[in-house]
């Protein structure tokens, strides 16, 4: 998928579709598969400009017909045929789309899902079946997903129903259409064939093949199912585009006429990671191949009507085939706003187009959420890690709903929340997005209490699973001390408040005393005096307090037997 001569979109897409694949293989978390629906909506937004593109070409070719329907006029009638091939698989791909939304929500968003001043816009919300939709309907785009997580419903709506092998049988028949058209051209049979292909897939370890349906949507999240779909519309579109582009090329240059052009950056990816670089091409849409353009990166500014020229520091671009190939280090993190000019010589004089772009720089970040691990301890400061891909820490702020939530090192994202009540607590993080506090995600926890301390005795071991201890030692130890084992956070403190010693006073009768407090009293330690090698002394009822915090109860904790030698 990565070798050949594929155009920038298409590897663009393709590396979209590996990362989903797989991420998607792995646990992740919620965090992770809520950016996937964005990753849905940037492929849409994509797929959208590929139709307008390809709008465009059609209507060349019927202006073209019309001014010489004999030569080409059967190049517009096989053009019109593949859009009406795409077509209706794009529209297949949508009700598929659709009907699973509906399945995991039971209801879907279209168009849009929130307005401008971030309230749901219920009046896009729909429960109506695919059949019952109108067609302006039909074309608006799904807005929203909320059960991304969901795993059952990709494999019910689209595998067992048979839809899926459906779709199979429609790319394959779409693909077969479309080579027949490219010929012998051997770029093009192998985009084609790359971006529809619908092979069985190789299992875990090689071993067996599973078929491209179950590969695809069995046991898929919800989200993954959604984007998958979405980027096979966008390769069909994708196709379509290169085979109207062969038969626009094979059309008398005199006898289809291009009216208008523009400046054109396709980015090999608008995601890039800190310390990665920035790749795009750029070029105009109807260039003439006779010549190269002139390409500046940088400001520019409007100097009247149609008329640009660079202002301040810019760069010259190499041209190479009538495409300038841009990379850029990228060493601040956010998103980057970049643009410049395309000059290019007409029969009229020279004409300059602008163009512009922008790209999102994230840190390379490692994201492992221990989905049944996400408790915080109850008035205690848990140290959180925060972050929010494409913005640096000091642009985040944290809310919490239950206690307290402050920065320790704001500048890395190290912050300390403190729950004040058992139960839950929703962090919550912001950026500024146009000078506007946006919400970017809650991450939901469970608060518990700081579990409780182990009593122990200073200087008594285990031997054998029992506590053994020399009488000296244990006349010498002082008392009995509460300790929490294994619990890593700092400033918690437990002291034992009371207990009892039981033990066998010179080896004729049990005695026992009571005390408050840890230490042992002077009835407690003439019975350990008087207790012979080999008897056992319990220590029982015993009860610490946690002293750290206010008006904190007394707990239970579990009894000690040691064995004197």
């Amino acid at each position: 998928m990565a070798g050949g001569n594929l155009s920038p979109r298409q590897k663009m897409i393709n590396m979209m579709y590996l990362v989903l694949t797989a991420l998607l293989a792995l646990n992740v978390s919620k965090e992770v598969l809520n950016s996937f629906f964005e990753v849905n909506t940037g492929v849409v937004r994509t797929t959208t400009n590929f139709t307008s593109k390809n709008m465009e070409t059609y209507n060349d070719f019927t202006a073209a017909a019309e001014l010489n329907p004999v030569k080409a006029g059967p190049f517009r009638d096989q053009a019109l045929a593949v859009k009406r091939e795409a077509d209706a698989i794009v529209n297949f791909i949508q009700e598929l789309k659709y009907n699973l939304v509906l399945a995991v929500d039971k209801s879907v968003f279209l168009g849009q899902y929130k307005g401008l001043d971030g309230e749901i816009i219920d009046g896009n919300e729909t429960e109506l079946s695919w059949e019952k939709l109108s067609k302006e309907q039909k074309i608006l785009p799904i807005a929203n997903l909320s059960n991304k997580e969901n795993r059952d419903m990709s494999g019910q709506t689209l595998v067992i129903s048979g839809k899926a092998t459906s779709l199979k049988e429609q790319i394959n028949s779409f693909r077969k259409n479309m080579l027949a058209i490219a010929g012998n051209n051997e770029v093009l049979n192998f985009n084609i064939i790359s971006a529809l292909n619908t092979d069985d897939k190789n299992g875990k370890g090689g071993s067996s093949k599973v078929s491209w349906e179950n590969y695809n949507f069995l046991d898929m999240p919800a989200v993954g199912a959604l984007t998958l779909l979405s980027k096979m519309q966008s390769d069909v579109r994708n196709s379509e585009a290169d085979i109207i582009k062969l038969l626009r090329e094979n059309i008398d240059a005199g006898s289809l006429k291009f009216t208008s052009a523009e400046g054109i950056q396709i980015p090999t990816s608008t995601f890039v990671l800190r310390g990665d670089s920035f790749r795009s091409q750029i070029f105009i849409s109807a260039k003439d191949t006779t010549q190269d353009p002139l390409i500046y990166v940088g400001e520019f500014d409007s100097i009247g009507p149609g008329q640009y020229e660079m202002v301040g520091d810019y760069d010259t671009i190499d041209v190479v085939n009538g495409k300038g190939m841009f990379s850029r280090r990228a060493n601040v993190t956010g998103m980057q706003n970049w643009g410049g000019l395309i000059s290019m010589k007409t029969e009229s004089g020279t004409k300059t187009y602008p163009f512009t772009g922008s790209y999102l720089v994230a840190n390379k970040t490692a994201v492992v959420s221990p989905v049944k691990m996400n408790i915080l301890y109850l008035e205690v400061d848990n140290p959180l890690q925060i972050s929010v891909p494409g913005f640096s820490a000091g642009e985040i702020t944290a809310s919490i709903t239950n206690g307290s939530i402050a920065p320790v090192k704001k500048s890395s994202g190290e912050y300390n929340a403190r729950p004040s009540k058992k139960g839950k607590a929703s962090v919550t993080l912001y950026t500024k997005i146009d000078n506007k506090r946006t919400k970017m995600g809650s991450v939901e926890f469970r608060v518990k209490e700081v579990p409780p301390p182990k009593a122990r005795v200073p200087l008594a071991k285990k031997a054998g699973g029992v506590l053994m201890i020399e009488k000296t030692k244990m006349l010498n130890s002082g008392g009995v001390l509460a300790d929490l084992e294994n619990f890593d956070f700092e400033g918690v403190r437990y002291i034992i408040t009371s207990y009892r010693l039981t033990g066998m006073y010179k080896g004729e009768q049990m005695k026992r005393e009571t005390t408050s407090g840890g230490g042992f009293t002077k009835d407690m330690l003439n019975i350990i005096k008087n207790t012979k090698i080999g008897n056992t002394l319990t220590i029982s009822n015993i009860k610490a307090k946690r002293v750290d915090i206010k008006n904190s109860k007394e707990r239970q904790l579990d009894p000690l037997v040691l064995e004197i030698k």
